[in-house]
């Protein structure tokens, strides 16, 4: 069977350039639909994210696009497909998401030079902006196709770019892919302890507890995945402090961690993944992990 990998994600997450990598890499023939909408905006003189509002109302450029993702469902090629939507019109794929801290996917593309479709005039622009084209996007993607694009759920890999370079990224996307081929157990979630804050008070913490994980990471042992929740964008640890501490003081670049919640839906005695956030983190708590796990957050939810 041919290697059908769809790549997705936050904006500035590198979608484009890790596809290039699969490409170069393993041979994969590549596939965007990104480059087809830049192409598109700048033929009509606008930016990327009016473009994406224009086609809230003119659905023949959506229709254009996924009339070519269709026909990938008979190729018979190894391909990679940077697009928003094929993980929901391409047949037998390995659908990967890519997410990032907000701030680092705004430093990317405010030094990418992608050219007039973009426009960004500096950070704080880039973040506003790129929060807009994202609600832009899922809105018409809801209304259109009845799906959510934000919702990990969808994906078989969700992975954390933040720290990480697009070559390291394509070796773990294959890697995955091949331990699902060969039906081994894989991490849901893979990320970076730059996007993961705590809900526990580090007065709850046992070094001695943390000491053994970091043991048994050391030795190659498989522990259990961090339970995390999704609220607000932003990813919350919900019970394996102590093992995703281990990894912070280990260096690793990512944790394997496993989605339990996001948003609206439940965790326990009936709270919301967003109401159990807004309860149990504050500020305080992320300074004070911060300072156990000697590194600093880039962002503060």
């Amino acid at each position: 069977m041919a290697i059908r990998i769809t790549v997705t994600g936050d904006l500035g997450s590198g979608k484009s350039t890790v596809c290039n990598e699969l490409k170069e890499k393993y041979n994969l023939e590549l596939f965007s639909t990104g480059s087809i909408q830049r192409k598109i905006a700048v033929e009509m003189g606008i930016s990327t994210f009016a473009l994406n509002k224009y086609m809230e109302t003119h659905p023949e450029i959506d229709r254009l696009i996924d009339g070519e993702l269709i026909k990938l469902s008979e190729s018979t090629s190894d391909i990679a497909i940077d697009s928003r939507m094929a993980w929901h019109f391409v047949k037998n794929t390995f659908d990967v998401f890519l997410t990032i801290d907000e701030t680092v996917a705004a430093q990317r593309i405010v030094s990418d030079k992608r050219g007039p479709s973009e426009g960004y005039i500096n950070i704080e622009h880039a973040i506003t902006l790129l929060k807009g084209r994202k609600e832009s996007e899922n809105y018409r993607y809801k209304s259109k196709y009845g799906v959510d694009c934000n919702d990990v759920a969808n994906y078989d890999l969700v992975l954390d770019t933040t720290t990480i370079s697009p070559d390291y990224v394509a070796d773990v996307i294959i890697k995955q892919y091949t331990k699902r081929q060969e039906n081994e157990l894989k991490p849901y979630l893979l990320l970076s302890p730059l996007c993961l804050y705590p809900t526990q008070s580090i007065r709850n913490t046992s070094m001695q507890t943390i000491d053994k994980y970091c043991s048994l990471v050391e030795a190659g042992e498989i522990i259990q995945p961090v339970q995390v929740i999704l609220s607000n964008g932003h990813f919350y640890i919900y019970d394996g402090h102590h093992r995703a501490s281990a990894f912070c003081r280990l260096g690793k670049p990512l944790i394997a961690c496993k989605i339990i919640a996001q948003s609206s839906e439940l965790v326990a005695h009936g709270l919301t993944a967003d109401k159990y956030v807004n309860g149990e983190f504050e500020l305080a708590k992320a300074y004070d992990w911060e300072n156990l796990n000697k590194f600093r957050y880039i962002t503060y939810p």
